[in-house]
Protein backbone atom coordinates (compact mmCIF):
# COMPACT_ATOMS: atom_id res chain seq x y z
CA UNK A 1 0.00 0.00 0.00
CA UNK A 2 1.66 3.61 -1.16
CA UNK A 3 2.44 5.72 1.99
CA UNK A 4 1.12 8.95 0.26
CA UNK A 5 -1.31 9.76 -2.66
CA UNK A 6 0.04 12.25 -5.40
CA UNK A 7 -2.95 14.25 -7.12
CA UNK A 8 -2.13 16.00 -10.58
CA UNK A 9 -4.15 19.18 -10.86
CA UNK A 10 -4.65 18.57 -14.49
CA UNK A 11 -7.61 21.54 -14.58
CA UNK A 12 -6.76 24.50 -17.25
CA UNK A 13 -8.86 26.90 -14.98
CA UNK A 14 -6.43 26.29 -12.01
CA UNK A 15 -4.50 29.36 -11.42
CA UNK A 16 -1.38 26.46 -10.70
CA UNK A 17 0.62 25.12 -13.51
CA UNK A 18 -0.25 21.66 -14.70
CA UNK A 19 3.08 20.11 -13.97
CA UNK A 20 2.76 21.04 -10.31
CA UNK A 21 2.18 18.40 -7.62
CA UNK A 22 0.18 18.05 -4.18
CA UNK A 23 1.46 15.81 -2.13
CA UNK A 24 -0.99 14.73 0.60
CA UNK A 25 0.66 12.38 3.96
CA UNK A 26 -1.19 9.20 3.94
CA UNK A 27 -2.79 9.34 7.02
CA UNK A 28 -3.74 5.70 7.32
CA UNK A 29 -0.21 3.89 7.19
CA UNK A 30 -0.26 2.99 11.00
CA UNK A 31 -3.32 1.67 10.37
CA UNK A 32 -2.31 -0.28 7.66
CA UNK A 33 0.74 -1.44 9.63
CA UNK A 34 -1.40 -2.97 12.38
CA UNK A 35 -3.61 -5.09 10.03
CA UNK A 36 -0.31 -6.50 8.35
CA UNK A 37 0.88 -7.57 11.37
CA UNK A 38 -2.58 -8.93 12.13
CA UNK A 39 -2.90 -10.93 8.88
CA UNK A 40 0.81 -12.28 9.64
CA UNK A 41 -0.33 -13.74 12.88
CA UNK A 42 -3.31 -15.51 11.43
CA UNK A 43 -1.35 -16.67 8.26
CA UNK A 44 1.28 -18.28 11.00
CA UNK A 45 -1.60 -19.54 12.85
CA UNK A 46 -3.32 -21.24 10.11
CA UNK A 47 0.82 -22.52 8.99
CA UNK A 48 0.87 -24.36 12.68
CA UNK A 49 -2.84 -25.81 11.82
CA UNK A 50 -2.18 -27.07 8.36
CA UNK A 51 0.95 -28.62 10.08
CA UNK A 52 -0.66 -30.45 12.65
CA UNK A 53 -2.97 -31.78 10.81
CA UNK A 54 -0.95 -32.73 8.05
CA UNK A 55 1.23 -34.54 11.14
CA UNK A 56 -1.75 -36.36 12.49
CA UNK A 57 -2.68 -37.51 8.94
CA UNK A 58 0.42 -38.72 8.29
CA UNK A 59 0.57 -40.23 11.65
CA UNK A 60 -2.63 -42.09 11.18
CA UNK A 61 -2.02 -43.44 7.69
CA UNK A 62 0.99 -44.33 9.48
CA UNK A 63 -1.14 -46.40 11.57
CA UNK A 64 -3.10 -48.06 9.01
CA UNK A 65 -0.01 -48.69 6.85
CA UNK A 66 1.50 -50.92 9.69
CA UNK A 67 -1.80 -52.37 10.68
CA UNK A 68 -2.77 -53.63 7.08
CA UNK A 69 1.15 -55.11 6.42
CA UNK A 70 0.25 -56.92 9.93
CA UNK A 71 -2.77 -57.80 9.21
CA UNK A 72 -1.41 -59.30 5.63
CA UNK A 73 1.59 -61.08 7.36
CA UNK A 74 -0.70 -62.50 9.84
CA UNK A 75 -3.13 -63.82 7.24
CA UNK A 76 -0.06 -65.62 5.44
CA UNK A 77 0.77 -66.86 8.84
CA UNK A 78 -2.60 -68.52 8.99
CA UNK A 79 -3.03 -69.99 5.60
CA UNK A 80 0.50 -71.59 6.50
CA UNK A 81 -0.79 -72.87 9.58
CA UNK A 82 -3.98 -73.99 8.18
CA UNK A 83 -2.23 -75.93 5.32
CA UNK A 84 -0.11 -77.55 7.33
CA UNK A 85 -2.79 -78.79 9.91
CA UNK A 86 -5.09 -80.41 6.89
CA UNK A 87 -2.04 -82.09 5.87
CA UNK A 88 -1.61 -83.77 8.97
CA UNK A 89 -5.04 -84.33 9.79
CA UNK A 90 -5.49 -86.26 6.52
CA UNK A 91 -2.60 -88.38 7.16
CA UNK A 92 -3.36 -89.32 10.70
CA UNK A 93 -6.69 -90.47 8.91
CA UNK A 94 -5.10 -92.62 6.62
CA UNK A 95 -2.85 -94.17 8.58
CA UNK A 96 -5.75 -94.85 11.15
CA UNK A 97 -7.51 -96.79 8.46
CA UNK A 98 -4.47 -98.46 7.42
CA UNK A 99 -3.41 -99.60 10.62
CA UNK A 100 -7.36 -100.97 11.29
CA UNK A 101 -7.39 -102.90 7.85
CA UNK A 102 -3.90 -104.48 9.06
CA UNK A 103 -5.42 -105.80 12.24
CA UNK A 104 -9.01 -106.51 10.42
CA UNK A 105 -7.20 -108.91 7.90
CA UNK A 106 -5.65 -110.98 10.83
CA UNK A 107 -2.27 -109.59 9.52
CA UNK A 108 0.81 -111.13 12.07
CA UNK A 109 2.62 -107.98 12.52
CA UNK A 110 2.02 -106.55 15.22
CA UNK A 111 5.41 -104.44 15.00
CA UNK A 112 4.12 -102.56 11.78
CA UNK A 113 0.41 -101.61 13.98
CA UNK A 114 2.49 -100.44 16.70
CA UNK A 115 4.55 -97.91 14.65
CA UNK A 116 1.87 -96.72 12.65
CA UNK A 117 0.47 -95.80 15.94
CA UNK A 118 3.31 -94.43 17.52
CA UNK A 119 3.34 -92.18 13.85
CA UNK A 120 -0.05 -91.34 14.62
CA UNK A 121 0.16 -90.03 17.82
CA UNK A 122 2.90 -87.90 16.76
CA UNK A 123 1.21 -86.52 14.02
CA UNK A 124 -1.15 -85.69 16.22
CA UNK A 125 0.56 -83.81 19.15
CA UNK A 126 2.08 -81.33 16.46
CA UNK A 127 -1.37 -81.02 15.31
CA UNK A 128 -2.53 -80.15 18.56
CA UNK A 129 0.30 -77.61 18.73
CA UNK A 130 -0.50 -76.31 15.65
CA UNK A 131 -4.30 -76.39 16.59
CA UNK A 132 -2.93 -73.59 19.38
CA UNK A 133 -0.62 -71.56 17.22
CA UNK A 134 -3.45 -71.55 14.84
CA UNK A 135 -5.90 -69.87 17.26
CA UNK A 136 -2.95 -67.41 18.89
CA UNK A 137 -2.78 -66.40 15.38
CA UNK A 138 -6.20 -65.80 14.64
CA UNK A 139 -6.67 -63.97 18.02
CA UNK A 140 -3.95 -61.39 17.33
CA UNK A 141 -5.65 -61.14 13.91
CA UNK A 142 -8.67 -60.20 15.73
CA UNK A 143 -7.36 -57.59 17.46
CA UNK A 144 -5.83 -55.90 15.12
CA UNK A 145 -9.35 -55.62 12.70
CA UNK A 146 -11.22 -54.50 16.24
CA UNK A 147 -7.83 -52.07 16.98
CA UNK A 148 -7.30 -53.94 20.29
CA UNK A 149 -4.54 -53.05 22.50
CA UNK A 150 -4.04 -56.68 23.24
CA UNK A 151 -5.01 -60.11 21.79
CA UNK A 152 -6.09 -61.46 25.36
CA UNK A 153 -8.92 -58.71 24.67
CA UNK A 154 -11.21 -60.97 22.57
CA UNK A 155 -10.66 -64.02 23.89
CA UNK A 156 -13.80 -64.95 25.55
CA UNK A 157 -15.35 -68.51 27.20
CA UNK A 158 -17.04 -69.68 24.13
CA UNK A 159 -13.64 -69.14 22.56
CA UNK A 160 -11.42 -70.94 25.17
CA UNK A 161 -14.08 -73.65 24.85
CA UNK A 162 -13.96 -73.88 20.65
CA UNK A 163 -10.32 -73.98 21.24
CA UNK A 164 -9.43 -76.79 24.22
CA UNK A 165 -13.06 -78.94 21.94
CA UNK A 166 -10.45 -78.28 18.90
CA UNK A 167 -7.90 -79.58 20.80
CA UNK A 168 -9.08 -82.89 21.85
CA UNK A 169 -10.70 -83.71 18.24
CA UNK A 170 -7.36 -83.35 17.08
CA UNK A 171 -5.62 -85.16 20.04
CA UNK A 172 -7.90 -88.33 19.80
CA UNK A 173 -6.31 -90.99 18.45
CA UNK A 174 -5.67 -95.08 18.88
CA UNK A 175 -3.15 -95.86 22.13
CA UNK A 176 -0.20 -96.83 20.54
CA UNK A 177 0.59 -99.52 23.57
CA UNK A 178 -2.71 -100.62 22.98
CA UNK A 179 -2.40 -104.50 21.32
CA UNK A 180 -3.40 -107.68 22.58
CA UNK A 181 -0.37 -109.85 24.24
CA UNK A 182 0.75 -112.83 22.56
CA UNK A 183 -0.82 -114.97 25.18
CA UNK A 184 -3.77 -113.93 24.37
CA UNK A 185 -3.80 -114.36 20.38
CA UNK A 186 -1.10 -115.83 17.97
CA UNK A 187 -2.53 -112.85 15.77
CA UNK A 188 -3.48 -109.53 15.92
CA UNK A 189 -7.03 -110.75 15.28
CA UNK A 190 -7.39 -113.78 17.39
CA UNK A 191 -8.15 -111.90 20.19
CA UNK A 192 -10.88 -113.19 22.94
CA UNK A 193 -14.06 -112.76 21.63
CA UNK A 194 -17.16 -112.85 23.75
CA UNK A 195 -19.64 -115.56 23.16
CA UNK A 196 -22.04 -114.46 22.22
CA UNK A 197 -21.02 -111.08 20.46
CA UNK A 198 -22.27 -108.33 23.14
CA UNK A 199 -24.22 -105.67 21.12
CA UNK A 200 -22.05 -103.43 23.22
CA UNK A 201 -18.67 -105.06 22.14
CA UNK A 202 -16.48 -102.34 20.71
CA UNK A 203 -12.43 -102.66 20.53
CA UNK A 204 -10.62 -99.74 21.91
CA UNK A 205 -8.82 -99.41 18.84
CA UNK A 206 -11.50 -98.82 16.74
CA UNK A 207 -13.31 -96.63 19.63
CA UNK A 208 -10.55 -94.24 19.52
CA UNK A 209 -10.05 -94.24 15.49
CA UNK A 210 -13.44 -93.19 14.25
CA UNK A 211 -13.34 -89.61 16.21
CA UNK A 212 -10.37 -89.49 13.82
CA UNK A 213 -12.86 -88.40 10.92
CA UNK A 214 -13.81 -85.31 12.90
CA UNK A 215 -10.74 -83.94 11.33
CA UNK A 216 -12.46 -83.77 7.94
CA UNK A 217 -13.16 -80.24 9.04
CA UNK A 218 -9.97 -78.96 8.57
CA UNK A 219 -11.14 -79.64 4.64
CA UNK A 220 -13.10 -77.38 5.26
CA UNK A 221 -11.30 -74.24 6.95
CA UNK A 222 -8.65 -75.31 4.07
CA UNK A 223 -11.37 -74.81 0.76
CA UNK A 224 -12.60 -71.24 3.24
CA UNK A 225 -8.86 -70.30 2.93
CA UNK A 226 -7.98 -71.12 -0.80
CA UNK A 227 -11.32 -69.58 -1.86
CA UNK A 228 -11.48 -66.76 -4.35
CA UNK A 229 -13.53 -64.54 -2.40
CA UNK A 230 -11.46 -64.66 1.10
CA UNK A 231 -8.39 -64.40 -1.31
CA UNK A 232 -9.45 -61.31 -3.42
CA UNK A 233 -9.12 -58.03 -2.00
CA UNK A 234 -12.29 -56.06 -3.83
CA UNK A 235 -14.67 -59.17 -2.39
CA UNK A 236 -13.13 -58.60 0.99
CA UNK A 237 -13.88 -54.59 0.89
CA UNK A 238 -17.11 -54.94 -0.85
CA UNK A 239 -18.41 -57.54 1.77
CA UNK A 240 -16.90 -55.38 4.58
CA UNK A 241 -18.70 -51.89 3.11
CA UNK A 242 -22.08 -54.33 3.68
CA UNK A 243 -21.26 -56.16 6.56
CA UNK A 244 -20.73 -59.52 5.07
CA UNK A 245 -18.49 -62.20 6.42
CA UNK A 246 -16.96 -64.37 4.12
CA UNK A 247 -17.20 -67.17 6.48
CA UNK A 248 -17.70 -71.05 6.01
CA UNK A 249 -21.41 -71.09 6.10
CA UNK A 250 -21.37 -68.31 3.64
CA UNK A 251 -19.33 -70.01 1.65
CA UNK A 252 -20.77 -72.74 1.68
CA UNK A 253 -24.20 -71.15 0.33
CA UNK A 254 -22.60 -69.27 -3.01
CA UNK A 255 -20.82 -73.16 -3.77
CA UNK A 256 -24.10 -74.12 -3.51
CA UNK A 257 -25.54 -71.23 -5.69
CA UNK A 258 -22.82 -71.59 -8.28
CA UNK A 259 -21.75 -75.64 -8.33
CA UNK A 260 -24.89 -77.26 -6.76
CA UNK A 261 -23.93 -80.93 -8.71
CA UNK A 262 -20.26 -81.20 -7.82
CA UNK A 263 -20.74 -79.81 -4.28
CA UNK A 264 -23.70 -82.52 -3.36
CA UNK A 265 -21.78 -85.38 -5.39
CA UNK A 266 -18.31 -84.40 -3.46
CA UNK A 267 -20.47 -84.32 -0.21
CA UNK A 268 -22.25 -87.53 -0.91
CA UNK A 269 -19.01 -89.75 -2.15
CA UNK A 270 -16.95 -88.16 1.09
CA UNK A 271 -19.63 -89.55 3.03
CA UNK A 272 -19.96 -92.40 1.65
CA UNK A 273 -16.67 -93.79 2.18
CA UNK A 274 -16.65 -92.91 5.63
CA UNK A 275 -19.81 -94.36 6.69
CA UNK A 276 -18.79 -97.68 4.84
CA UNK A 277 -15.88 -97.90 6.12
CA UNK A 278 -17.21 -97.17 9.36
CA UNK A 279 -19.71 -99.85 9.21
CA UNK A 280 -17.48 -102.28 8.47
CA UNK A 281 -15.03 -101.31 11.56
CA UNK A 282 -18.34 -101.81 14.06
CA UNK A 283 -20.52 -104.28 12.30
CA UNK A 284 -19.36 -107.99 12.72
CA UNK A 285 -20.68 -111.44 11.02
CA UNK A 286 -21.92 -114.26 12.65
CA UNK A 287 -18.37 -115.99 12.73
CA UNK A 288 -17.08 -112.72 14.75
CA UNK A 289 -15.29 -111.29 11.93
CA UNK A 290 -15.69 -107.64 10.69
CA UNK A 291 -18.03 -107.43 7.93
CA UNK A 292 -16.27 -107.08 4.28
CA UNK A 293 -15.83 -103.83 2.62
CA UNK A 294 -18.38 -104.97 -0.06
CA UNK A 295 -21.29 -106.03 2.50
CA UNK A 296 -20.48 -102.56 4.23
CA UNK A 297 -20.98 -100.45 1.06
CA UNK A 298 -23.99 -102.22 0.32
CA UNK A 299 -25.34 -101.60 3.60
CA UNK A 300 -24.55 -98.31 3.53
CA UNK A 301 -26.05 -97.74 0.38
CA UNK A 302 -29.22 -99.35 1.70
CA UNK A 303 -29.32 -97.66 4.51
CA UNK A 304 -28.40 -94.29 3.21
CA UNK A 305 -30.85 -94.32 0.90
CA UNK A 306 -33.70 -95.13 3.47
CA UNK A 307 -34.30 -98.80 1.73
CA UNK A 308 -33.69 -100.81 4.01
CA UNK A 309 -34.06 -104.30 2.53
CA UNK A 310 -33.04 -106.37 5.97
CA UNK A 311 -30.33 -109.03 4.50
CA UNK A 312 -27.38 -106.77 6.05
CA UNK A 313 -28.39 -105.42 9.61
CA UNK A 314 -26.07 -103.52 12.03
CA UNK A 315 -25.50 -106.14 14.99
CA UNK A 316 -23.70 -103.64 17.75
CA UNK A 317 -24.97 -99.77 19.41
CA UNK A 318 -21.97 -98.34 17.21
CA UNK A 319 -23.54 -100.11 14.10
CA UNK A 320 -26.48 -98.81 14.90
CA UNK A 321 -25.67 -95.38 16.39
CA UNK A 322 -23.58 -95.04 12.36
CA UNK A 323 -26.80 -96.27 10.80
CA UNK A 324 -28.96 -93.79 12.46
CA UNK A 325 -26.81 -91.18 11.29
CA UNK A 326 -26.37 -92.43 7.98
CA UNK A 327 -29.97 -92.65 7.50
CA UNK A 328 -30.34 -88.92 8.83
CA UNK A 329 -27.78 -87.64 5.89
CA UNK A 330 -29.44 -89.64 3.28
CA UNK A 331 -32.92 -87.64 4.29
CA UNK A 332 -30.67 -84.78 4.16
CA UNK A 333 -29.02 -85.36 0.92
CA UNK A 334 -32.19 -86.62 -0.89
CA UNK A 335 -33.97 -83.35 0.09
CA UNK A 336 -30.81 -81.03 -1.20
CA UNK A 337 -30.97 -83.46 -4.25
CA UNK A 338 -34.48 -82.57 -5.06
CA UNK A 339 -34.18 -78.90 -4.89
CA UNK A 340 -31.20 -79.17 -7.03
CA UNK A 341 -32.96 -81.31 -10.01
CA UNK A 342 -36.16 -78.75 -9.31
CA UNK A 343 -33.70 -76.00 -9.96
CA UNK A 344 -31.73 -77.41 -12.84
CA UNK A 345 -35.28 -78.67 -14.68
CA UNK A 346 -36.30 -74.91 -14.81
CA UNK A 347 -35.93 -72.36 -17.78
CA UNK A 348 -33.49 -70.12 -18.27
CA UNK A 349 -34.65 -66.36 -18.73
CA UNK A 350 -33.63 -66.45 -22.29
CA UNK A 351 -35.56 -69.85 -22.92
CA UNK A 352 -38.51 -68.68 -20.83
CA UNK A 353 -39.00 -65.77 -22.84
CA UNK A 354 -38.74 -67.74 -26.37
CA UNK A 355 -41.37 -69.99 -24.71
CA UNK A 356 -43.55 -67.69 -23.78
CA UNK A 357 -43.26 -65.86 -27.42
CA UNK A 358 -43.85 -69.29 -29.48
CA UNK A 359 -46.63 -69.96 -26.51
CA UNK A 360 -48.12 -66.24 -27.00
CA UNK A 361 -48.24 -66.57 -30.88
CA UNK A 362 -49.92 -70.22 -30.57
CA UNK A 363 -52.40 -68.71 -28.08
CA UNK A 364 -53.33 -65.72 -30.77
CA UNK A 365 -53.86 -68.20 -33.74
CA UNK A 366 -56.06 -69.98 -31.77
CA UNK A 367 -57.75 -67.25 -30.43
CA UNK A 368 -58.10 -66.26 -34.31
CA UNK A 369 -59.77 -69.76 -35.01
CA UNK A 370 -61.90 -69.99 -32.44
CA UNK A 371 -63.51 -66.44 -32.99
CA UNK A 372 -63.93 -67.12 -36.62
CA UNK A 373 -65.86 -70.35 -35.51
CA UNK A 374 -68.37 -68.08 -33.38
CA UNK A 375 -68.57 -66.10 -36.35
CA UNK A 376 -69.55 -69.38 -38.55
CA UNK A 377 -71.94 -70.57 -36.22
CA UNK A 378 -73.74 -67.63 -35.47
CA UNK A 379 -73.72 -66.77 -39.49
CA UNK A 380 -75.34 -70.58 -39.59
CA UNK A 381 -77.58 -70.30 -37.22
CA UNK A 382 -79.01 -66.49 -38.78
CA UNK A 383 -79.45 -68.70 -42.03
CA UNK A 384 -81.20 -71.43 -40.03
CA UNK A 385 -83.51 -69.18 -38.63
CA UNK A 386 -84.07 -67.21 -41.37
CA UNK A 387 -85.19 -70.10 -43.41
CA UNK A 388 -87.41 -71.26 -40.46
CA UNK A 389 -85.69 -74.04 -39.09
CA UNK A 390 -86.85 -75.57 -35.66
CA UNK A 391 -84.96 -74.70 -32.74
CA UNK A 392 -85.54 -78.56 -31.87
CA UNK A 393 -83.94 -79.80 -34.64
CA UNK A 394 -80.79 -81.91 -34.25
CA UNK A 395 -78.71 -79.78 -36.44
CA UNK A 396 -79.61 -76.02 -35.13
CA UNK A 397 -78.70 -77.97 -31.83
CA UNK A 398 -75.98 -79.20 -33.42
CA UNK A 399 -74.60 -76.13 -34.53
CA UNK A 400 -75.50 -73.90 -31.19
CA UNK A 401 -73.64 -76.25 -29.59
CA UNK A 402 -70.21 -76.17 -31.39
CA UNK A 403 -71.01 -71.78 -31.39
CA UNK A 404 -71.31 -71.98 -27.54
CA UNK A 405 -68.00 -74.26 -27.10
CA UNK A 406 -66.47 -71.83 -29.20
CA UNK A 407 -67.18 -69.25 -26.82
CA UNK A 408 -65.92 -70.77 -23.99
CA UNK A 409 -62.60 -71.91 -25.90
CA UNK A 410 -62.05 -68.17 -26.50
CA UNK A 411 -62.79 -67.15 -23.18
CA UNK A 412 -60.54 -69.83 -22.09
CA UNK A 413 -57.78 -69.18 -23.97
CA UNK A 414 -57.71 -65.56 -23.16
CA UNK A 415 -57.40 -66.26 -19.56
CA UNK A 416 -53.95 -68.32 -20.48
CA UNK A 417 -52.57 -65.34 -22.41
CA UNK A 418 -53.24 -63.05 -18.99
CA UNK A 419 -51.86 -65.70 -17.10
CA UNK A 420 -48.45 -65.84 -19.90
CA UNK A 421 -48.09 -62.62 -19.42
CA UNK A 422 -47.74 -62.75 -15.69
CA UNK A 423 -45.61 -65.71 -15.42
CA UNK A 424 -43.45 -63.73 -17.94
CA UNK A 425 -42.83 -61.08 -15.18
CA UNK A 426 -40.69 -62.51 -12.63
CA UNK A 427 -39.00 -60.73 -9.47
CA UNK A 428 -35.86 -60.67 -10.78
CA UNK A 429 -37.00 -58.92 -13.71
CA UNK A 430 -38.91 -56.21 -11.40
CA UNK A 431 -35.51 -55.60 -9.95
CA UNK A 432 -33.78 -55.38 -13.09
CA UNK A 433 -36.56 -52.74 -14.30
CA UNK A 434 -36.71 -50.70 -11.14
CA UNK A 435 -32.96 -50.79 -11.33
CA UNK A 436 -33.03 -49.13 -14.77
CA UNK A 437 -35.37 -46.37 -13.44
CA UNK A 438 -33.17 -45.89 -10.83
CA UNK A 439 -30.08 -45.58 -12.89
CA UNK A 440 -32.40 -43.21 -15.54
CA UNK A 441 -33.88 -41.19 -12.83
CA UNK A 442 -30.16 -40.42 -10.82
CA UNK A 443 -28.77 -39.26 -14.47
CA UNK A 444 -32.03 -36.94 -15.20
CA UNK A 445 -31.17 -35.69 -11.60
CA UNK A 446 -27.88 -34.99 -12.75
CA UNK A 447 -28.36 -33.80 -16.14
CA UNK A 448 -30.85 -30.94 -14.27
CA UNK A 449 -28.14 -30.04 -12.17
CA UNK A 450 -25.80 -29.63 -14.78
CA UNK A 451 -27.99 -27.57 -16.76
CA UNK A 452 -29.01 -25.31 -13.74
CA UNK A 453 -24.90 -24.81 -12.97
CA UNK A 454 -24.58 -23.57 -16.68
CA UNK A 455 -28.09 -21.30 -16.69
CA UNK A 456 -26.29 -19.99 -13.37
CA UNK A 457 -22.98 -19.47 -14.99
CA UNK A 458 -24.93 -17.68 -18.17
CA UNK A 459 -27.01 -15.38 -16.03
CA UNK A 460 -23.21 -14.59 -14.36
CA UNK A 461 -22.09 -13.98 -17.63
CA UNK A 462 -24.73 -12.15 -19.06
CA UNK A 463 -24.47 -9.88 -15.46
CA UNK A 464 -20.88 -9.18 -16.31
CA UNK A 465 -21.51 -8.23 -20.11
CA UNK A 466 -24.52 -5.60 -19.00
CA UNK A 467 -21.94 -4.24 -16.14
CA UNK A 468 -19.26 -4.06 -18.71
CA UNK A 469 -21.71 -2.50 -21.54
CA UNK A 470 -22.42 0.49 -19.12
CA UNK A 471 -18.93 0.99 -17.88
CA UNK A 472 -18.09 1.37 -21.54
CA UNK A 473 -21.53 3.39 -22.08
CA UNK A 474 -20.33 5.68 -18.74
CA UNK A 475 -16.63 5.52 -20.49
CA UNK A 476 -17.99 7.26 -23.69
CA UNK A 477 -20.19 9.77 -21.85
CA UNK A 478 -17.42 11.63 -20.01
CA UNK A 479 -15.73 11.12 -23.02
CA UNK A 480 -17.90 13.32 -25.08
CA UNK A 481 -18.09 15.72 -22.10
CA UNK A 482 -14.75 16.57 -22.36
CA UNK A 483 -14.93 16.56 -26.28
CA UNK A 484 -18.04 19.23 -25.69
CA UNK A 485 -16.15 21.39 -23.27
Amino acid sequence: MPFSERISLLDPHSSLPPESIITIPDSTWPESNAHTSRATQENHSHQTLNEKRRSTHATLMATVSRRLHRRKALYDRLHVINNHMCILGIIGIFLMIIENEIIFQSLCDMFISWCLRLFISITSCILVGFVFYYHYLDLQLYSVDNSFDHWRIGLKKSRVFLIFLEAFICFIHPIPGYYPAPSEATCANSMIVPNPLAKSYLTMNVALGLPMFARVYLLCRFIRFHSSFTRNVSAQSLGGLNQVSFDLLCLIRIYLTRWPVRCLLGFCIAVFFIGSWSLRACNYTTSFEHLSLFDAMWLFIVTFTTVGYGDLIPLTYCGRSIAAITALIGVLSTALLISVLADRLQLTRSEKYVHNYVSGVDLAKERKIQAANVIKFTIKLWYLKRTRQSKRSSEYIKIERRLFRSMHHNQQLKQKQSKLVDSCLSFPEIMTLQRDVNKRTIETSRMLELLKGQANQTEEKLTHLDHSIKHVQNTLDRLLEKLSK
